[in-house]
């Protein structure tokens, strides 16, 4: 591979501990309809982000300054992705990443050079369930382990269809022999697979 083939990875950094609702807010405009996974000790949390708001699969609004208990959140659309890890008393750091160069008050810019990304996909547990959440654009998966995972889909699932959370893997050198490693992983979407 050439140097000229090299692209940029842009992930732009909290410059201080911030909340999850404060992430959230500051990178709104970047985040138009993205999926948002929150993970507590309890639960995996599966939410919708419009016009700046969360909402879970019953369309009600989830109010992220009163979850205390959310430790990570991964927030993701085609373009870009949020993350946020609790650190102390429900503030942490936050990190946008994007192929895109984006500016943000509050937030520090990197840059990553890569070779190439790996689309990679993963299973979500359950199949589809004879009852579905009451809002429009969202589909329940069930398993007797696990129990129900609602997802926010536009495609209706039929019989043996299954739901993959896809991502890229980014590549680069990672030494002086010319060996190549996974740098980052970024989500993208959910897609429905039969």
């Amino acid at each position: 591979m050439t140097k000229n083939q090299e692209r940029t990875l842009y992930s732009c950094r909290s410059d201080k501990p911030i909340t999850l609702a404060k992430a959230v807010q500051s990178c709104s405009q970047f985040l138009q309809g993205a999926i948002a996974l929150f993970y507590s000790p309890q639960s995996c949390q599966i939410a919708k982000l419009d016009d700046a708001r969360v909402h879970d699969s019953y369309g009600r609004e989830i109010n992220l300054s009163k979850h205390q208990d959310i430790f990570e959140a991964r927030v993701f659309n085609d373009n870009c992705e949020l993350r946020w890890l609790n650190r102390l008393n429900g503030e942490g750091d936050a990190v946008l990443l994007s192929e895109f160069e984006q500016s943000i008050d509050g937030f520090l810019s990197h840059k990553s050079k890569f070779r190439e990304s790996i689309e990679q996909q993963y299973l979500l547990w359950g199949e589809p369930a004879k009852n579905s959440p009451k809002s429009p654009n969202w589909q329940r998966l069930a398993s007797a382990r696990i129990g129900k995972l609602d997802v926010p889909i536009d495609q209706s699932l039929e019989g043996k269809q299954r739901v993959y959370l896809s991502s890229l893997e980014y590549l680069a050198k990672v030494d002086k022999f010319g060996n190549f490693a996974v740098i980052e992983e970024r989500l993208v979407s959910l897609e429905v697979k039969s």
